[in-house]
């Protein structure tokens, strides 16, 4: 997946449990009215359309930037440690850089710490966004085209789908339109 790990466990149970329950709806929609499915890729949405690839660009630049700042972290950590293997054992200076990395390393540590739990959010951030716009736009197509059902395909747990029902590149040119984008 692009975005990093996400509890697949989670979503698979999800996805099969929403699964199940539509298949047992489905014979009561059927005496009523003919089931439509559609089915959609999230992962492509978010690798091909606009807003998808704006975020991506967006987390990249802080991630490569914090890193940045983790690996100067870094070298000043190993710097260090390799100065203290170079002192005389023992001694005051020894002892000094010692405690040096020690302090460095509880730092090196934190910023660890820090930098992944920024990255966690920034990226929750920037895909709430684009996927509540993209709800808002399969709930639409649903309702304009007469939809009983719309599946992710990654989530679902389908394992085959008709191409005719995959409403995806629907999805992104109209998540381009939304995000100022224009056609694609």
């Amino acid at each position: 997946m692009l975005w990093g790990s996400i509890n697949i466990g989670v979503i698979r149970t999800f996805g099969v449990l929403t699964l199940a329950l539509s298949v047992l709806a489905i014979p009561a929609l059927a005496q009523t009215a003919p089931v439509t499915i559609g089915v959609f890729d999230a992962d492509r949405i978010l690798e091909e359309s606009l807003a998808g690839k704006q975020a991506l660009a967006l987390f990249t630049q802080l991630r490569d930037q914090r890193g940045g700042e983790v690996q100067a972290q870094q070298i000043e950590f190993n710097t260090l440690r390799q100065q203290g293997l170079q002192a005389v054992p023992g001694s005051p200076e020894a002892i000094l850089l010692q405690r040096q990395v020690e302090d460095k390393g509880l730092q090196l540590q934190r910023l660890n710490e820090d930098v992944q739990n920024e990255l966690a959010a920034r990226q929750a951030a920037l895909t709430d966004e684009i996927t509540q716009t993209i709800a808002a736009i399969i709930d639409t197509i649903g309702a304009e085209r007469g939809f009983t059902l719309i599946f992710n395909n990654i989530q679902s747990g389908l394992a085959y789908w008709d191409p005719a029902v995959d409403l995806t590149d629907e999805i992104i040119a109209r998540l381009d339109t939304a995000s100022g984008g224009g056609e694609r």
